[in-house]
C-alpha cells in the first residue's frame, strides 16, 4: 500500500482561514502539498505546518486557466477551497465560485486526480 508521502494534494486557496487549516491537516498525515494561490509572497506563513519540502507554494488564479493547469501537474488530488463572500473588481461570484471551480475541476480531470469542492456558498447537490 502506497504511503502518503507519495500523494500530492494541490490545495487552491491553501492560504485562507479554512486553507491554513487544510494544509496543517494534510501536512500532519504525511502528504505531500502544493498550495496553489494567487500571491504566493504572502503565503510563507504555511511553511512551518509541515517538514521541510513538505508544503511548497505556486501561483495561481481560477481566472487563468493555464496557471491551473500548471499547479495541477502531477497531483493526485486537488482541493478547491476558493471562494469571496463579497464581489469586487474582477472577482465576482461567477468569476470565482462558479467558473472558477469549473476551472479547477477540468484541470484536475485532465491531470487524473481526484477533487474536493468546498463552496463559500450554499449548494445543491443535485445540481
Amino acid at each position: 500500500m502506497a504511503s502518503n508521502l507519495d500523494t500530492l494534494v494541490t490545495v487552491f486557496g491553501g492560504s485562507g482561514f479554512i486553507g491554513r487549516n487544510v494544509v496543517r491537516a494534510l501536512a500532519k498525515r504525511d502528504y505531500r502539498i502544493r498550495v496553489a494561490v494567487r500571491r504566493p509572497e504572502l503565503a510563507g506563513h504555511l511553511q512551518p505546518l509541515g517538514r521541510v519540502g513538505q508544503i511548497h507554494t505556486v501561483q495561481a488564479n481560477l481566472r487563468y486557466p493555464a496557471s491551473v493547469e500548471a499547479a495541477m501537474r502531477d497531483s493526485h488530488v486537488a482541493v478547491n477551497l476558493v471562494g469571496i463572500l463579497t464581489e469586487g473588481g474582477a472577482q465576482t461570484f461567477d468569476a470565482v465560485q462558479a467558473k472558477g471551480a469549473e476551472t479547477v475541476a477540468k484541470a484536475a480531470a485532465a491531470a487524473g486526480a481526484s477533487m474536493v469542492q468546498v463552496s463559500a456558498i450554499g449548494a445543491d447537490a443535485q445540481s
